[in-house]
């Protein structure tokens, strides 16, 4: 796409979802295993238990976003790590128009070899949380506390 003499690009991404029962929806996504969510069974006692619910994934697509951003960014700053733990927490509010996400908070555990990568990390960290693409389209605020550990 030309949009001013500059080049952009376009990511689209598209999926499906079918009805298969009370409170249960099918997740299509061409190439992909197809999976059910259901109503959570904190809002409805009747919902099935063991099933995805859309607010799992809501949580889920962000701390995903970060995870996979960090183990990006980290080989831009050249910053070596072991491995990273990372967990969200998400605290819904009642609206204007019925519950929401007043704000999610991502907690990440890094262990780094070094100094110098702890110093490489933190900077990586930042970044990753800064240009999550999911982090950034949602509406509540997405915070981030990130620890990162020698481990040498």
């Amino acid at each position: 796409m030309d949009v001013g003499g500059y080049m952009t690009e376009e990511h689209k991404y598209e999926l499906t979802s079918r009805f298969v029962s009370d409170k249960i929806v099918s997740i299509r996504i061409a190439g992909k295993p197809e999976f059910e969510v259901a109503t959570p069974p904190d809002f409805w006692e009747e919902s099935p238990e063991g099933i995805l619910s859309p607010e799992d994934l809501f949580l889920a697509s962000a701390v995903s976003c970060y995870g996979v951003s960090l183990s990006g960014v980290s080989k831009k700053y050249r910053a070596e790590f072991h491995s990273f733990d990372i967990s969200v927490e998400g605290h819904l509010k009642q609206g204007e128009y019925g519950w929401e996400f007043a704000e999610m908070t991502i907690n990440a555990t890094i262990t780094v070899p070094t100094a110098k990568d702890k110093k490489k990390m933190e900077k990586a960290a930042d970044r990753a949380h800064r240009y999550c693409v999911v982090s950034n389209s949602m509406s509540c605020p997405v915070h981030l506390n990130a620890e990162i550990v020698v481990v040498e």
